[in-house]
């Protein structure tokens, strides 16, 4: 797809949000204005669904959703982008190891089809087949549609989660759909 403005290439980008800090919602509208800002455009996301915490214990319940975007921008600079609008959004990374609560979590999960290994960005993201919070919005938005990155579909994936110990609940209905 080629961007009318900049004449350049647009890459689907797929980004995985969540939020478990504060007004949750208005938390994942506020990342979606900033991501447009800077250039990265959000053309559809999945529902957004209430989950508990991945990798760690917490007692406030997350708000995730993926939105697929369309971007100029390469790779490491689309994750600079989302990395600023998480900092700009008060996102504070400590130096402990591990997961914590956040403001707002912005993820890379795709880039196109693409397999990219760098030291600050793997696509696609390590742990894309193994967060529920993640594969069932995929799915949403992809369908059966089989990733040549992945080597698989979000649908088939999706199937390994049919008895979770804590139901995924829409709390919204997608707030783009194309």
């Amino acid at each position: 797809m080629v961007n009318e403005k900049t004449g350049g290439f647009q890459e689907v980008i797929y980004i995985g949000a969540g939020t478990n800090m504060g007004d949750r919602m208005a938390n994942i509208r506020r990342a979606m204005e900033e991501l447009t800002l800077i250039g990265i455009v959000i053309r559809r996301t999945a529902s957004v669904y209430e989950t508990q915490a991945w990798g760690f214990e917490s007692e406030d319940l997350f708000l995730n959703t993926v939105f697929e975007c369309v971007s100029d921008l390469d790779p490491v600079n689309c994750l600079k982008a989302t990395q600023s609008v998480e900092k700009k959004m008060g996102r504070k990374k400590t130096l402990s190891e591990g997961y914590e609560d956040r403001i707002i979590d912005l993820d890379i999960l795709l880039y196109k089809d693409r397999k990219i290994q760098l030291p600050e960005l793997i696509v696609p993201h390590p742990y894309i087949t193994e967060r529920q919070f993640v594969i069932t919005p995929m799915e949403e938005l992809t369908g059966a549609f089989v990733f040549d990155s992945l080597g698989t579909g979000f649908r088939e994936l999706k199937n390994k989660f049919e008895k979770s110990d804590f139901p995924f609940v829409v709390h919204y209905p997608p707030l783009v759909n194309e």
